[in-house]
């Protein structure tokens, strides 16, 4: 149905009594961009090398001649040293997917000192976004180039620091909206710091492999890339009319908020989290064994998994402001497809056929069916709730909340040993630039 007015007279009618002439036999409405040019530049860190635990800060320049920001993306080098590799040694990185972004701790986003985004546990974050929104053979082709994922590196026997390996990775948050952002607008400069990982969260031994000695790493030619699209003067200086007018420049992105619950007895956990969003999207959790991120054992591979004693979740609960969001039980014992599918829909895409999760299920006791493992998901596991009111591509279409209660429900036995549930909050922000380039953030 739509809604329509004739007159004073305004109701509801059906599509159809509406006009029907052919788009084929319309006038050409095809939109074309205004005239600009582009470039591909990159913008290295400002801080050197980077170590275990270290920093590296990039810095871009904004004003009038800074042009548009689009299809950002981190690269950099990356190399192992240590004591000589024994004969086939080798690592991967830690994760579900193995890939380098087990690299990464924390990526914030400033403006003019104003911090905008902030993305903690990026590792973990990245690893469920490329695990459950990534199509399968995007995972296994594209992001074992690019990210390293799933492959194993190998260092020579007798040498003391493995090969170069170069990598680049997709932003997300702020620097990975859909819509380009207006450098042009902003007086001042927008800095990327990145944090990174301890060695023991970044990387595994290889499985089979002999110890590689790995005690250190060393992170180089750190670098921000992306297209800096240049518009035409007659553009910027509409742009900036319309704005000294007092309208302001509205720039949309996805925020992510990641935080940590520790399992260490099997027994109910609840959590609230003062959130104060306006639109939540989504809540998604995964969970890793604890001692996964202080160990680099070929054991110690970083999977999210839902599989062990103790660690079975039989009730996922998510209240925004105490309003229950769902009446179904999140069982991953006796119900794992409705667990699944809850998750699929959190991402927004739970009959779409075009992507695939890289799903394995866990075959239990050797020589049983899968059911008989009672668990779900022995690499990829994610469980989630959706908020999203409508399914359109629509601003802050999610629900609005001020603290978010989570719920987790265990079968009731103490693992042997403690797990991390990391719970992330995906939301709708904007960052609104006024006609003297300050910016405002609604969330």
């Amino acid at each position: 149905m739509s809604l329509h007015t004739v007159g004073y007279d305004t109701h509801y009618i059906l599509p159809a009594s509406q006009d029907s002439v052919p788009e084929a036999f319309r006038s050409n409405r095809m939109a074309k961009p205004i005239p600009c040019s582009v470039q591909t530049v990159n913008v290295p860190a400002l801080t050197g090398n980077a170590t275990p635990a270290g920093t590296s800060i990039i810095q871009i320049p904004c004003g009038a001649s800074a042009g548009i920001l689009m299809n950002g993306y981190l690269r950099f080098q990356v190399y192992m040293t240590g004591a000589a590799a024994a004969a086939n040694s080798g690592f991967y990185w830690k994760g579900s997917t193995r890939s380098c972004t087990a690299l990464i701790n924390r990526i914030s986003s400033y403006v003019n000192s104003v911090q905008v985004d902030n993305i903690q546990n990026f590792d973990q974050v990245a690893d469920t976004l490329f695990s459950h929104s990534t199509s399968n053979d995007w995972l296994s082709h594209d992001a074992s180039l690019m990210l390293g994922s799933n492959t194993q590196n190998f260092l020579t026997t007798g040498n003391t620091s493995s090969a170069t390996y170069s990598y680049c990775v997709p932003l997300i948050g702020l620097m990975g909206s859909q819509q380009a952002m207006p450098l042009y607008l902003i007086n001042g400069q927008l800095q990327l710091q990145v944090d990174w990982n301890s060695i023991a969260r970044s990387f595994c031994e290889g499985n089979g492999a002999a110890a590689s000695g790995i005690t250190s790493f060393v992170i180089q030619n750190v670098q921000l890339v992306y297209d800096r699209v240049q518009p035409e003067q007659a553009f910027i200086d509409n742009v900036r009319s319309q704005m000294m007018g007092g309208q302001k420049y509205v720039y949309g992105y996805t925020n992510y908020q990641n935080t940590t619950l520790i399992n260490s007895t099997g027994a109910q956990q609840t959590f609230n989290y003062g959130l104060n969003v306006s639109s939540l999207r989504g809540v998604i959790a995964n969970q890793v064994l604890s001692g996964d991120l202080t160990a680099s054992a070929s054991t110690n591979v970083g999977y999210s998994v839902a599989s062990a004693a103790g660690t079975q979740v039989t009730q996922f609960v998510v209240q925004l402001d105490g309003r229950l969001m769902s009446s179904l039980t999140l069982d991953t014992v006796n119900s794992p497809a409705t667990c699944f599918a809850e998750m699929q829909k959190s991402q927004g895409r739970i009959f779409d056929a075009s992507i695939t999760d890289p799903i394995v299920n866990n075959t239990g006791v050797a020589g049983t069916p899968a059911a008989a493992g009672g668990s779900y998901l022995t690499q990829y596991f994610a469980i989630a709730q959706s908020t999203q009111r409508v399914n359109e591509g629509l601003a802050f279409s999610g629900s609005p909340v001020s603290v978010v209660t989570v719920q987790v429900n265990y079968t009731g036995v103490a693992p042997a040993a403690p797990y991390s549930m990391f719970i992330t909050f995906i939301s709708d922000f904007q960052m609104l630039i006024d006609g003297s380039g300050s910016i405002e953030l609604v969330r």
